[in-house]
């Protein structure tokens, strides 16, 4: 059996002829041929009831694949668990190699257009404001102590003076402006001695209020030049706030150059939030312009987030500029470290579009694997949603890929029907069966309900069982009628041990044929030679000659009858066959066949239906 009209060909090599027992090797051989012009892979499957089939191969449990043409051969081994009949189902299943085109989303390798400049020139800090210049040196004159101290006593002179005059007239401005020159002198003249204090007293004695103030805020800021713990220290006790931040403005901006730290750290120190963030976007542009690296070290000064996240972006386009590429990598991913937090408190339109920047900057500068693996971490899921579609022209493309898929198509489905007997095993049956013998499934299974049975107890060139169980299917089947057979293929023209088989396994397969609904006509089976038509010939003590002609006679001139009673009547094993099934229920009949029945089914199953 095959089906080589499909891409896979199942040959049946070897199929058991005799009953299936347990104990011996029950063999079906199965040739598989690949039809196909290409490689191919198959799936087999091999399913039993009332029968274990165990595989030879351990290969036929999974998918196996076949070269072009390849052929494959396996065997199975059928061990039966119930009396009656066992199926066999062999079903395969083709494999195919479906190939199809679907867009997939990759990452870009490069980005395809640069926006690193339109993206900074939104964050861009306005460039560090000139001030006016000041120079600690014009309020700083050296001054020994001996000098001071006899200038302190000038001074008292002249105030002194300066008093006697006032009481009897009116002031005079010539000697006042003299007087407060002379103090202006003597408090810059303490500077240098780091008499800090005694300079600023020094300042509020000039006659102008406004002078007092300008001359104050000036020396305290000269000092910082010099000793700025102890100028800061001053300013922290100026009750007057706003000449306390002044300062402290003032002071922040002259350690630009001399201690960009000190700066920063003076410069966080103001509490006006807009004054403070002015200054230290100043302080920053300062540094940043000159050396944007040292302006990064600095930022971790910078409390507030915000301030920072807008310092950094002008950090990394001023690194771009100088095409520091490591450093300007560490500056992105801190932006986006930074800006991250602060969605993670809150999410703000204003801090998404930073965030969103930032990863485009990532994109172009390192390239859009790093920004698609940070999307990817990201934790919160609304936000990896979102970036991902607004950054898509970005960091990915759509791109044609060739997918393959498997899909399964049965292409070969069959099964098989054996006769199986497992419940009496003997050494008898078990020969009975090693010589090829079989038996129809109804008396297998005890049912009596037939009154046509054929033995054939004769050896040929080939084998009948596979005739006789076809018909005996076809009628079961298409006519819900029923005959039964017993076949025992002889090997050594029936010496003791094949006659001690046929009598055991007759015995024990057809003990209960009392339970037939009638007389039982048993056919003891043989063929003979092609005649050059179907001929039948039969033989029988009891003259069987009218009754067999009516019960044939429908087949009609399709095949010669023969009654016979003189050759071909009684026998060896006729007589065998009379002694071992009872006189009052079975009749033996010798019943022969010519050839032409082997090669025509249709006519010997019409000669077959003509005797029920």
């Amino acid at each position: 059996m095959s089906n080589t009209d499909k891409i896979i060909s199942l040959n049946i090599t070897r199929f058991p002829q005799n009953l299936l027992i347990p104990g011996i090797d029950n063999i079906i051989s199965i040739q598989a041929i690949n039809n196909s012009s290409n490689n191919e892979n198959f799936k087999f499957s091999f399913e039993g009831e009332n029968l274990e089939v165990i595989l030879e191969s351990e290969e036929y449990k999974n998918q196996i694949a076949f070269s072009s043409g390849e052929t494959k051969t396996t065997n199975l081994k059928l061990v039966p668990t119930a009396d009656g009949f066992g199926k066999l189902i062999i079903n395969v299943d083709w494999l195919k190699i479906i190939e199809y085109t679907v867009k997939v989303q990759k990452i870009r390798d490069v980005v395809q257009e640069s926006k690193f400049k339109k993206i900074l020139e939104k964050y861009s800090l306005s460039g560090p404001k000139s001030v006016e210049p000041f120079n600690p040196s014009e309020y700083i004159i050296d001054m020994s102590k001996d000098v001071i101290k006899k200038a302190e006593q000038h001074l008292e002179n002249l105030r002194k003076d300066y008093n006697s005059i006032l009481s009897t007239r009116s002031p005079n401005l010539e000697l006042q402006e003299g007087i407060d020159k002379y103090i202006k002198n003597l408090a810059k003249g303490y500077l240098s001695t780091n008499n800090p204090l005694r300079a600023l007293e020094l300042a509020l004695m000039l006659s102008n209020k406004n002078e007092q103030i300008s001359l104050y805020l000036n020396l305290i800021r000269a000092y910082g030049s010099k000793n700025l713990d102890s100028a800061l220290q001053i300013v922290n006790n100026i009750n007057d706030s706003t000449n306390q931040q002044r300062l402290l403005k003032s002071l922040a901006t002259d350690q630009i150059t001399i201690n960009p730290e000190q700066s920063i750290k003076i410069g966080v120190s103001i509490k006006d939030i807009s004054s403070k963030e002015k200054l230290l976007i100043n302080i920053f542009s300062k540094i940043n312009d000159s050396n944007p690296l040292l302006a990064l070290k600095l930022i971790g000064l910078i409390e507030d987030n915000d301030l920072k996240i807008k310092i950094l972006f002008n950090i990394a386009k001023k690194l771009k500029e100088q095409d520091v590429r490591a450093e300007l990598v560490v500056v992105l991913n801190l932006i986006i470290e930074k800006i991250l937090k602060l969605l993670e408190i809150r999410y703000e339109k204003r801090i998404y579009k930073m965030f969103k920047n930032a990863i485009s900057l990532i994109a172009e500068i390192e390239n859009p694997t790093k920004a698609d693996s940070i999307i990817q971490n990201l934790t919160i899921q609304n936000l990896k949603e979102k970036i991902s579609k607004d950054l898509f022209s970005t960091i990915y493309i759509m791109v044609d890929e060739i997918k393959i898929k498997i899909e399964s198509e049965s292409v070969f489905s069959q099964y098989f029907l054996l006769n199986t007997y497992k419940s009496m095993i003997n050494t008898e049956i078990k020969n009975f069966s090693l010589t090829g013998g079989n038996v129809s499934n109804n008396i297998l299974i005890n049912d009596f309900n037939f009154t046509v049975a054929f033995l054939s107890l004769f050896g040929f060139d080939f084998s009948i069982f596979p005739i006789l169980d076809r018909v005996y299917n076809d009628i079961k089947y298409s006519q819900k009628k029923s005959i039964a057979y017993y076949v025992f293929p002889s090997k050594t023209n029936y010496d003791e041990r094949e006659l001690r088989i046929i009598n055991t396994s007759l015995k024990q397969f057809f003990k209960n044929i009392n339970n037939a609904p009638g007389q039982v006509l048993i056919f003891n089976l043989d063929f003979i030679p092609y005649l050059g038509k179907p001929t039948v010939i039969v033989s029988d003590d009891a003259g069987l000659e009218s009754t067999f002609l009516s019960k044939v006679k429908k087949v009609g001139d399709s095949i010669n009858l023969i009654v016979d009673d003189s050759f071909f009547k009684g026998g060896k094993i006729s007589d065998y066959l009379k002694e071992i099934f009872p006189s009052n229920k079975c009749r033996i009949i010798n019943l022969v066949l010519s050839y032409e029945f082997i090669n025509d089914y249709n006519i010997f199953k019409t000669f077959i239906q003509s005797l029920l």
